[in-house]
């Protein structure tokens, strides 16, 4: 279950671990973890969908574990910003909670700072774009790298706004347009599978605010059909 999940990754990955060290264990929980939901399929003892829940509740939790590690590490290398906060957004299967044993991750990393906010107040500085496109790649990167334990997940990050082309992190309201003004219909679509895993509360409700926004804005039907 969801709470067993949870508090074996408490247990395994208590937040003093330096980030290095959770990398590895991660990978190794992981496994664990996914080996005992694949067993559960096989034995029929859970069904597709429920299996479907649990690797996603596994995958959700394993990458906010490693998150709350980046962001620490981020923060000890090069401060913080005034009001500095970034949230992770699942999308497609791991957002709709189908995932399989081989899914990757579809991911959004959104962030935002007071206004103002120009260059973090740590010993080695970094403007606000450079410092969370930093911590995003570093995140990419305690996912999918290959480690002595192996590769926790694949990440793929084409659904964030622009794509490839894109900034690999997004500043709240530079997203918050995106979707207003830019994004396909397609785009929309896949936005409705978006869930929030890791984030503080009130940053949180700020980008669910903006998804609904989205999602419930009146649409042409003839308009919607065609794309």
């Amino acid at each position: 279950t969801a709470a067993e999940i949870t508090a074996g990754i408490a247990a395994a990955i208590p937040p003093e671990t330096p980030m290095e060290e959770a990398i590895d264990r991660a990978r190794v929980l992981g496994k664990e973890q996914s080996f005992r939901i694949g067993v559960r399929v096989l034995s029929e003892t859970v069904s597709a969908a429920d299996a479907g829940t649990s690797f996603s509740d596994l995958a959700g939790l394993l990458l906010q574990r490693l998150h709350q590690a980046v962001v620490a590490d981020t923060e000890a290398r090069h401060g913080r910003f005034a009001g500095g906060r970034s949230a992770v957004i699942a999308m497609g299967k791991l957002g709709g909670r189908e995932m399989t044993a081989g899914s990757d991750l579809d991911l959004i990393v959104i962030y935002d700072a007071a206004p103002g906010a120009e260059m973090s107040d740590g010993k080695r500085p970094l403007s606000l774009n450079q410092y969370f496109a930093r911590l995003t790649q570093r995140l990419i990167s305690a996912v999918s790298a290959p480690t002595a334990e192996g590769i926790l997940y694949e990440v793929d990050m084409r659904l964030r706004p622009s794509g490839r082309a894109g900034p690999v992190a997004s500043r709240i309201d530079s997203f918050a347009d995106y979707q207003e003004r830019e994004a396909w219909t397609w785009e929309h679509m896949a936005l409705t599978r978006a869930r929030v895993i890791s984030a503080s509360p009130a940053f949180r409700k700020k980008i669910e605010d903006v998804i609904a926004s989205v999602l419930t804005r009146p649409r042409d039907p003839a308009g919607t059909a065609h794309d």
